[in-house]
């Protein structure tokens, strides 16, 4: 099994892909960000359960963000290549450095029947030859991402898979790797299909009891 080396990143073949070690690294320690009151929802996200419900509302969000997939199409050696350059970069580390110091990520180069690119637990990607872009890239990382958080920063509980919190991570991830174009095209689709991604407000007894009000009503007026 020949080895291949990346700075920072030790690149051993299997038989449908890669498996991807990143090596600790300075930043891994760092608090989650010095602007408290935006990574403070890392902790705070009110967004466990099983329940997947945006996840098409998110799939129609990203809808202008993801290229044809005959146009853009990244090789499978470079989808590696982003891989590692993601994950290594000092923002990155800064942020989720502590999820992925010494562990390692298996990359499958996925057959072309494949019909779309997956995220598998918290430590597989398979990618079928014409889903080989970045905005999916980095959709499949933020996966893993909230995978490893469910372990390490809520409790020990599950995140939805397309909750508020792959939502707010993904935004993030497009604005820092695609630009402030791209991040606007994304936050608009949020937007538009009412896709949520900022920390969930707590609610109160009282505010409690207006909802329940307000739906036994809504309820009446529709008989």
């Amino acid at each position: 099994m020949r080895e291949v080396i990346i700075p920072k990143t030790a690149i051993t073949r299997y038989g449908k892909g890669v498996i991807m070690h990143f090596v600790k690294s300075k930043y891994d320690n760092c608090t989650w960000n010095k602007n408290f009151s935006t990574w403070h929802m890392l902790r705070n996200r009110y967004d466990n359960g099983h329940r997947d419900s945006q996840r098409s509302k998110l799939y129609e969000a990203e809808h202008d963000l993801i290229p044809p997939a005959d146009d853009n199409s990244l090789e499978f050696h470079d989808v590696i290549l982003k891989l590692a350059e993601v994950v290594n970069d000092t923002w990155f580390r800064k942020k989720f450095g502590r999820l992925f110091s010494d562990t390692e990520l298996k990359v499958e180069d996925a057959s072309a029947r494949q019909d779309m690119a997956y995220a598998l637990g918290t430590d597989k990607l398979s990618f079928p030859p014409h889903f080989c872009n970045l905005p999916i890239i980095l959709h499949e990382l933020t996966h893993i991402i909230v995978d490893r958080l469910s372990f390490v920063v809520h409790f020990r509980k599950k995140y939805t898979c397309h909750g508020r919190m792959f939502a707010f991570i993904y935004l993030e991830l497009v604005k820092k790797y695609m630009g402030s174009e791209n991040y606007t095209i994304l936050k608009s689709g949020y937007k538009e299909f009412n896709v949520k991604y900022h920390n969930r407000i707590p609610q109160t007894h009282a505010n409690k009891r207006v909802l329940r009000e307000r739906f036994a009503n809504n309820i009446l007026n529709n008989k």
